[in-house]
């Protein structure tokens, strides 16, 4: 037999898991030769894969492309001039503020921060406004008599009879009981409970323990500048509490009287009044620092004319001098408490200029006396006075004034447009870094990414780069390009790293100036900056599809008129019309024009409901109408349109009249640009309520437009300069476009070429593994029959050998 060897190297597995040794019967090593055939055939499958491989590659470099895109996008969200209410999405309208104290008297004034709070708003002016604190809001506070115990009741803790406390009294209106067996703790604890939901007292209580043995209950007003009304007292609770023996008229223990904040701001004077500050009404002038006299000072009307001269001395109570000034004629005088505070009032009779003048002693100063407006507010949080600005009280101080300086915040935009330029440099780092090449042969180098030589990542390069170049549109010729404030390029020839060449460097010196003196230039060099000829007209939005143009454009608006109208109030929606108790009392049957469509109506037998059918059954364009709640209760028709405005008239009948129909709202009914002056419409912009929006008929394509004026308008000037944040923010969303983009679509493209390149691997694997199944049986199959060649073979010499031993 032949000698043949076997290893696992020459172990075979077929596909039906049948365990064969290659070239056990020819001596061939065939699983060798299979595999060297396979890999020959498989060279497109790698290839496919090597495809794929890159593609992936690609996929996740245009990811970090679009996250740097992104980036510098949003680096711009605060610098293009997006319309946001109050200006609070554009950093050129931040403000900062500061406050600083002085006063005229040779005094020290307190520090600023002890005697206010500023908050500011990008809504708030810049400038400086002055304020004078005379006294801050206080909150009422009222006390009760004193207990021995908290926890034991009342009567008993008050040294009466236990449980001889008992009833009920108002507190804002709200009913507190207090029952026999209640303690201090309790009657706090029902007062609490009463200071909830919609209808708290808006008084909180608490207990107030001096030591072991005395505690005090305490009513405290949670709103400064208003009174705690008590009332309808039963069972003389607040008498045994010791709070009142009037059922709350008069307190017994006031702890802290309410009162208003009173200042004065900005030099506002009151031509017809005069008044001192907080005084005593009985108490003498010399109280007040003013000498025993006799002195005299002069009262005299505009023209400078005398009205009285008026007689004091240092012994004189306030009183007595209200007395004396009433004395002339033409002016009155009274002592007054207003938010809590006492004062000398003088007043011009019909409101007539006073002056007062010529003090030979000190009353007029000593007492304060002056023509200063006063104003006055509930609270020491005071957001009214100044727009954009809130003022929080902390202190008062008479005579010192308060500088409050409203500035814009110059450090906001600095970091903005510092943001804005870092972003850029990450992204064309990111660039540079994906089309590097050897300098001599121009081809890729390791440190080269994926996306070297695509067409889009040069295409987005060449995009954001000729943003830069071209600079601003319609700016002032000094300020058109970033290198004019200090953001320029910088110098390639200087640059050793290949990867920073084409990037931002900022000159903080010259960026520093420029936003010192120049920060509206600014605002226009990076932002969309809009202005109009008519008030009326506000910029609500625009879009990268606005274009510029030095003679800017004109609006035209017509066919204003009413969107809403609504009915006098009804008792019921479903009574005739002729129905004067429940229903609007109409008289005589008809018809009335809503927009030139005529509406039928019989008042003996419609209603407010049936009406408003009617309405809606005749199918005017954008008209509807519907009964609503009244805000008395009753019930109203509302009839409303959003196309063109409401024109009801032509009743033949009296319902229109009785309807009693009052305008809700109002509707832009049509508008153009650069069209006829009654505003018809032309196709160049459509409105919606009280927008117009400017079509792609337009050179001012998706410019939003508010119009708040009250009938027609023509030839309203609108311009607007566009600037290089503004060009680039949307050069950027619509590269980033998920629909249109080109970044989208490469990455589109590149998805779709893996998805086939990998459906294509898959199919030649398949078949590449059928063709080496098959090229296995058929070697499988030559060595069986060489194994049984060889067998007979075998057999033969076996035969012949025999044979030969025999002769």
């Amino acid at each position: 037999m032949s000698d043949v060897s076997a290893s696992s190297n020459s172990l075979v597995v077929d596909g039906n898991g049948r365990v064969r040794f290659s070239g056990l019967g020819s001596g061939i090593d065939f699983e060798s030769a299979v595999e060297g055939i396979m890999q020959a055939r498989r060279i497109p499958v790698d290839r496919l894969e090597a495809q794929i491989e890159s593609g992936s590659e690609k996929l996740t470099a245009l990811a970090d492309l679009r996250t740097l895109m992104n980036n510098l996008r949003t680096s711009l969200d605060d610098l293009y001039g997006r319309q946001t209410l109050g200006n609070s999405g554009n950093i050129f309208e931040n403000k900062s503020t500061f406050a600083s104290t002085s006063r005229l008297d040779g005094g020290n004034a307190s520090n600023a921060a002890n005697l206010i709070g500023v908050a500011v708003t990008n809504a708030a002016e810049t400038g400086t406004n002055e304020i004078e604190i005379d006294q801050i809001a206080r909150a009422q506070r009222i006390g009760s008599l004193t207990f021995t115990s908290t926890t034991a009741d009342l009567g008993t803790a008050s040294g009466g009879a236990a449980g001889s406390i008992a009833g009920t009294f108002d507190i804002n209106g709200t009913t507190i009981t207090v029952d026999a067996t209640d303690s201090l703790l309790a009657v706090r604890d029902r007062i609490n409970a009463a200071n909830a939901g919609a209808d708290a007292t808006g008084v909180r209580a608490s207990v107030v323990s001096v030591n072991d043995s005395e505690h005090i209950l305490v009513l405290t007003a949670e709103k400064t500048g208003t009174n705690i009304a008590l009332d309808n007292e039963t069972g003389g609770v607040l008498s045994e509490l010791g709070v009142s023996n009037d059922g709350g008229t008069t307190l017994l223990n006031e702890l802290q009287s309410p009162r208003t904040a009173q200042f004065y701001a900005n030099g506002l004077l009151d031509q017809d009044k005069w008044h001192s500050q907080r005084l005593t009404a009985g108490a003498a002038l010399s109280t007040f620092g003013v000498d025993a006299g006799p002195f005299s000072f002069e009262i005299r009307d505009a023209s400078d004319t005398l009205l009285g001269t008026v007689n004091y001395s240092g012994t004189d109570s306030v009183t007595d001098l209200a007395n004396s000034i009433n004395a002339i004629a033409g002016v009155s005088a009274s002592v007054v408490t207003t938010g809590g505070a006492t004062r000398l009032e003088i007043t011009g009779d019909g409101g007539q200029t006073i002056n007062l003048s010529g003090d030979t002693g000190s009353a007029i100063e000593d007492l304060g006396l002056t023509n200063k407006q006063l104003i006055e507010r509930d609270s020491n949080t005071i957001s009214d006075l100044f727009g954009g600005v809130t003022l929080t009280l902390f202190g008062s101080e008479p005579g010192t004034t308060i500088r409050v300086e409203v500035e814009r915040d110059l450090n906001a935009v600095k970091t903005a447009v510092s943001g804005f330029a870092t972003a850029y440099n990450e992204l064309k780092i990111f660039m540079n870094q994906q089309q590097l090449s050897n300098p001599d042969t121009g081809e890729a180098t390791e440190e080269t990414g994926a996306l070297f030589r695509n067409p889009t990542l040069g295409a987005i390069e060449q995009a954001l780069t000729g943003v830069l170049g071209n600079g601003a549109e319609g700016t002032s010729s000094t300020f058109t390009v970033l290198a004019q404030i200090g953001i320029d390029f910088v110098n390639n020839d200087a640059v050793a790293d290949p990867l920073l060449r084409d990037t931002l460097n900022i000159d903080e010196t010259e960026l520093d100036e420029a936003l010192l003196n120049n920060i509206d230039d600014i605002e226009r060099l990076f932002a969309f900056d809009f202005s109009s000829s008519d008030p009326r007209v506000q910029l609500l939005s625009f879009t990268g599809a606005t274009t510029y143009d030095a003679g800017g454009y004109t609006v035209n608006i017509g066919n204003y008129g009413s969107a809403s109208e609504l009915s006098g109030e009804a008792n019921s929606d479903t009574a005739t019309l002729n129905d004067g108790t429940d229903s609007v009392g109409a008289t005589t049957s008809g018809s009335f024009d809503i927009n030139g469509t005529a509406i039928a109506y019989d008042v003996t037998t419609d209603s407010l409901d049936s009406l408003a059918d009617a309405i809606n059954a005749a199918g005017i364009a954008g008209v509807s109408a519907r009964v609503v709640d009244g805000d008395g209760g009753g019930r109203q028709i509302s009839i409303t349109s959003n196309q063109d405005p409401l024109v009801v008239n032509n009743d033949t009948g009296d319902l229109v009249g009785a309807l009693a129909l009052t305008t809700e709202d109002y509707l832009v009914g049509s508008a153009n640009v650069g069209g006829a002056g009654d505003g018809s419409d032309d196709g160049t912009a459509t409105t919606s309520g009280r927008i117009i929006t400017v079509t792609d008929q337009n050179g001012a394509e998706g410019l939003r437009l508010l119009y708040n004026g009250a009938g027609d308008a023509s030839n309203i000037d609108v311009n607007f300069t566009i600037g290089v944040g503004a060009k680039m923010f949307f050069e950027l969303e619509q590269l980033l476009d998920s629909q249109s983009g080109s970044l989208e679509a490469e990455v589109d493209t590149l998805n779709e070429q893996n998805r086939a390149a990998e459906t294509r691997v898959d199919e030649m694997i398949v078949r590449l593994d059928y063709q080496r199944e098959r090229l296995l049986e058929r070697f499988i199959v030559m060595e069986q029959s060489l194994a049984r060649m060889n067998s007979i073979l075998d057999q033969i010499r076996e035969i012949t050998n025999a044979g030969n031993s025999d002769n």
